[in-house]
C-alpha cells in the first residue's frame, strides 16, 4: 500500500444530493419595492422558490427549498419574461439565490432560465450552482453542486403599501406604482391581501 491510498477523512462523509420535488410545483411573483434607508431604488424584482425534495439527516426528514430573489429583467408584459436567463437580467450581481435547509444558505448561482409553459401562467425553471454546508456533521462539504428543474406557478405582482412615501391608499394608487414597470393590461385588478395588494397574473383577455 502506497502511503496515499490511505482513505482521506472526507470519504466517510455523504455526498448530499438535491433533487426537485417533481410532485410540487413553486412560486414565482413580482414585488414592487423601494428602500431610501437601504439604497434600493424603487423597481419591479422577481423572487422565485423551487422546492426541493426532502432531506434526511439524522433519522429525519427534513424541508427543502432553493430561493432566487432580486431577479430584474427589462420587460414590460410579464409574458415576455418566456425565455429570461440570469445573464439577460439587468443586474446579475444584485441576485440573491439560497438554500432553505433548517436555515438560509447562500448558493453561488452560476446559471438561470425560465420557460413559460405555452398559454398558462406557469414557468419551467431550471438552474445551477453550488454551496457550502457547515455545522450538520456528515452532510458537511464545500461546493456541494446543486442543479434544478421544476415548475413555478406566476402568482402576479405584489405591492406593500409600507415600503412606500407616500403610501398608496387605494388600487388605482397601486396601478400607478406598477405602471412605470409593468403594463398592467394581463395583470387582475389589485386585491388586498392582509398586509398588501396583489395584482394577479392574468391571459390576456380577447
Amino acid at each position: 500500500r502506497t502511503r496515499h491510498s490511505k482513505p482521506t477523512h472526507f470519504e466517510h462523509h455523504m455526498t448530499l444530493s438535491i433533487s426537485s420535488a417533481q410532485d410540487r410545483r413553486g412560486e414565482f411573483y413580482g414585488h414592487v419595492f423601494e428602500s431610501a434607508s437601504s439604497g434600493v431604488r424603487r423597481g419591479l424584482f422577481w423572487n422565485l422558490s423551487l422546492p426541493c425534495a426532502p432531506i434526511s439527516w439524522e433519522g429525519e426528514d427534513w424541508e427543502c427549498s432553493v430561493l432566487c430573489e432580486w431577479l430584474q429583467w427589462p420587460v414590460r408584459d410579464w409574458t415576455n419574461l418566456d425565455g429570461a436567463t440570469l445573464r439577460t437580467s439587468s443586474d446579475p450581481e444584485s441576485v440573491e439565490c439560497s438554500i432553505y435547509f433548517m436555515a438560509h444558505h447562500p448558493v453561488r448561482l452560476e446559471s438561470l432560465s425560465i420557460k413559460r409553459v405555452a398559454h398558462s401562467t406557469r414557468f419551467e425553471v431550471a438552474l445551477s450552482g453550488a454551496f457550502d454546508l457547515q455545522g450538520y456533521g456528515e452532510l458537511d462539504a464545500q461546493n456541494i453542486p446543486l442543479t434544478l428543474h421544476g415548475e413555478v406557478d406566476l402568482d402576479g405582482v405584489v405591492v406593500v403599501p409600507g415600503n412606500f412615501f407616500p403610501k398608496p391608499s387605494d388600487a388605482s394608487d397601486v396601478i400607478r406604482l406598477v405602471e412605470p414597470f409593468l403594463n398592467p393590461f394581463n395583470l387582475a385588478e389589485p386585491e388586498w391581501d392582509r398586509f398588501r395588494y396583489v395584482l394577479r397574473a392574468e391571459l390576456q383577455k380577447a
